[in-house]
């Protein structure tokens, strides 16, 4: 299956869980030298090696990317009105949606760009493996069930590509594949972001 095979990989226990339910596709793209020297300094030592071992790009037929963080740090900081290089993108649902790690508290966070906004999920090491395969949260945070319905419809996303609602929800769209195509990632996260009035609300998930 590509890069994906579990018998050439060491230590992915880390993983196990995850990767069985999230299947990495075959044309992940493999960290520059940077965006690793950058990780070793401000993300855990698990993430860099999932990383390494097979890339940045859509897991589980795109219902998730994992991220290199450079192509999302300006969609996050300007949600969040400031630069902060303590919370560093590291994961995009297939609807755009932003999880990143906060290094202040080794938690991770969930920016919903459609109905703004943020909560704690959980600790950093509970997420891979426990929060991302939990079925309520596959469910309703990650739409799976309207993210399998626009792959049938719509197609597989590419690269940055996501599922975007047109009319965006905050201008009555609705959450629907009729009311729905791809485009891209980062773009649209600007995009919601500036027809938005409303601030944004911070919560707490799941300690």
């Amino acid at each position: 299956m590509g890069i994906f095979n579990r018998n050439n990989k060491k230590g992915n226990e880390n993983f196990r869980v995850f990767l069985d339910i999230y299947s990495p596709s075959d044309n992940l793209q493999k960290p520059d030298t940077k965006i690793l020297d950058f990780g070793k300094k401000a993300l855990p030592k698990e993430i860099i090696k999932l990383w390494n071992d097979y890339g940045f790009g859509n897991y589980g037929n795109g219902m998730i990317k994992i991220v290199d963080p450079r192509d999302y740090m300006s969609s996050l900081y300007k949600w969040m009105g400031k630069e902060d290089f303590n919370k560093i993108p590291i994961v995009i649902t297939a609807f755009g949606d932003i999880f990143f790690y906060d290094r202040t508290n080794d938690t991770i966070s969930f920016l919903d760009v459609h109905y703004r906004k943020i909560d704690i999920c959980t600790k950093y090491q509970l997420f891979f493996n426990k929060f991302l395969v939990d079925e309520k949260i596959r469910s309703s945070i990650l739409r799976e069930n309207l993210f399998n319905e626009a792959l049938k419809k719509i197609g597989k996303l590419v690269d940055n590509e996501i599922y975007m609602f047109v009319p965006a929800l905050v201008i009555g769209g609705t959450e629907t594949t009729e009311n729905m195509k791809k485009g891209d990632a980062s773009t649209h996260q600007h995009l919601l972001f500036d027809l938005g009035t409303e601030k944004i609300d911070i919560e707490v998930l799941d300690k």
